[in-house]
């Protein structure tokens, strides 16, 4: 499980939301003078996410505490396998399809688009749907700090 060190911004009702600090790892990199994703990391250091989280436990902190919060391996790469291809699979299949029934080319771009679209939709909806205990892909409330 990869864990992480946040602090609890706001409390509501059985919502626990905790801040955490954007991280990169450019700061260690020999590369990072001439890196295009060294220069984004520094123009967005410093900035934080604001999150819910699942708390299972129903454990009781309070606005301000440091929390320890933890996402599974698997979820991040399912969630990132999700997030890369299903997109770029439907853009692909929907630009073929397109092709297929004899469309223009500004209408299999427009297709290829909507598949794009829908793609992401998808995933969006799969990935925020309740399953169980509903934290298969939301960090998990671990411990009070």
């Amino acid at each position: 499980m990869i864990e992480e060190l946040v602090h609890v911004s706001r409390i509501e009702g059985d919502k626990v939301w905790v801040e955490a600090s954007r991280q990169s790892a450019c700061a260690a990199c020999s590369a990072k003078k001439s890196c295009g994703q060294g220069a984004l990391s520094d123009w967005m250091s410093g900035s934080s996410v604001e999150l819910s989280v699942v708390n299972p436990s129903r454990l009781k902190p309070s606005v301000g505490q440091s929390v320890v919060v933890g996402l599974e391996e698997s979820s991040l790469i399912k969630a990132s396998m999700l997030i890369y291809l299903v997109p770029l699979v439907l853009l692909v299949l929907m630009a073929i399809i397109a092709r297929a029934f004899g469309a223009g080319e500004g209408f299999q771009i427009l297709a290829a688009v909507a598949g794009l679209v829908t793609g992401f939709l998808a995933v969006n909806w799969y990935t925020s749907r309740p399953v169980g205990d509903g934290s298969c892909y939301q960090p998990v409330l671990l411990r009070l700090a």
